[in-house]
């Protein structure tokens, strides 16, 4: 598999919609493979594609439970019922204070190899470097850029209009990015950002090519897509449960 692909395990925003999943993304290289946000879902979603053993590593970019909820499930099915002793897991302190909590003794550190990262950190998974930065959003938030040789893949997480694509360099191949409003709900009190925003930003960052994703149910994913479409400068998309993106067209 040259260059990094990236595979949608769910895309709704805030909750999911019937029959859907919350945030999840495979990000796979030619040799690694990395699941990133752990939404209600997304678990069942993940196995359609890869065995729970080929995962190198599980990055959660913050404790909002639709991007993190499916983690204390996560830890029962790798516990239980894999071979696995440990899976490393690169995330916020929150995240790990929420999972711990569910945890009968407090602390889930007997499987997960927890990698606290927070804004600027870095963090290397095989053959993929990670790069975060702390997103505009009422909880620390991390987007990040993940890169393999000359390839990259940003993921915005959650974030307001206060942070910019650009904070995690310039012409990333694709961007994966909340389009979570339209122009005409935006509400500089809401903490996300509209399509016509993200697409604004994706140009400032020379993206080649976004993928708008975290569409909340209810709203009519096309009006995203065309509004994100009318001022993006590349190809735009629309994230689909399934549906994957290659770095190399």
């Amino acid at each position: 598999m040259p260059g990094l692909a990236l595979t949608v395990l769910g895309c709704s925003g805030s909750y999911a919609a019937a029959g859907q999943a919350c945030s999840g993304y495979l990000v796979r290289s030619s040799r690694t493979t990395i699941w990133v946000d752990c939404g209600p879902g997304t678990l069942g979603n993940l196995q359609q594609h890869v065995q729970l053993d080929e995962i190198d590593a599980i990055i959660v970019s913050h404790h909002h439970p639709d991007h993190c909820a499916e983690l204390p499930v996560v830890y029962n099915a790798y516990k239980y019922f894999t071979g696995l002793s440990e899976m490393r897991v690169i995330t916020t302190s929150d995240v790990r204070r929420v999972t711990d909590a569910f945890h009968p003794l407090g602390d889930s550190g007997d499987l997960f190899l927890w990698e606290i990262v927070s804004d600027g950190s870095t963090a290397h998974v095989g053959d993929i470097d990670i790069r975060f930065s702390q997103t505009d959003h009422p909880v620390e938030t991390l987007a990040m850029r993940l890169k393999s040789g000359n390839d990259s893949i940003v993921y915005t997480s959650d974030t307001g209009s206060n942070w910019s694509i650009s904070d995690l360099g310039s012409e990333p191949d694709i961007v994966v990015g909340e389009g979570t409003l339209l122009e005409i709900n935006d509400d500089a009190s809401i903490p996300h950002i509209s399509c016509a925003h993200l697409a604004q930003e994706a140009n400032k960052a020379g993206a080649k090519r976004l993928v708008v994703t975290h569409v909340p149910p209810g709203s009519d994913p096309s009006q995203h897509l065309e509004e994100a479409a009318a001022v993006f400068e590349g190809k735009v998309e629309l994230a689909v449960t399934g549906r994957s993106f290659s770095t190399t067209g």
